[in-house]
């Protein structure tokens, strides 16, 4: 063999290595990204929520109703009810355990239901309540923290 048939062989042998190297880089930071970005949606519940509406004599009522998913201690979720009207009050919006929306107990689950209704969102002189231009999102706020996930949001049919 002459010398120059192994100075040929060098090449392709560096063109194999630095493949492989360029693989194992792109996979390495694939994998951080994709570990740090589960590590930091682990911490949020799922849970699955749904509003059921009605008019009855006392205006409009929204029940909030947890179909499904994570249980969660009721502490951590937050009802906000936006632009509620009450008649003979005016416009109430303000911030619910879901304790003050009629749930009782220390955790929700599946078949937990709060109840937006006019006893329990507007003042006692209010008669009925006007939901039509509401908007209404639950949301579950991690312990310790003043943001959280916003697992639903219900818009009133004016809204």
């Amino acid at each position: 063999m002459t010398e120059r048939d192994t100075s040929r062989a060098v090449s392709p042998v560096i063109g194999v290595i630095l493949m492989v190297a360029i693989t194992v880089l792109l996979a390495a930071t694939a994998a951080t990204f994709f570990m740090g970005f589960e590590g930091s949606l682990s911490g949020s519940p799922t849970v699955a929520v749904q509003g059921e509406f009605a008019v009855d004599s006392g205006g409009h009522e929204l029940a909030v109703e947890f179909t499904g998913g994570d249980v969660v201690a009721s502490e951590n979720v937050k009802i906000h009810v936006a632009n509620a009207g009450c008649r003979g009050v005016g416009s109430v919006t303000d911030r619910y355990g879901v304790g003050e929306l009629g749930v009782s107990g220390s955790t929700i689950a599946a078949g937990t239901d709060a109840q937006v209704t006019v006893g329990n969102v507007c003042p006692t002189a209010a008669s009925q309540l006007d939901l039509s231009r509401t908007e209404v999102t639950v949301s579950w706020v991690e312990p310790g923290a003043a943001s959280g996930q916003v697992l639903y949001r219900w818009r009133g049919p004016g809204a």
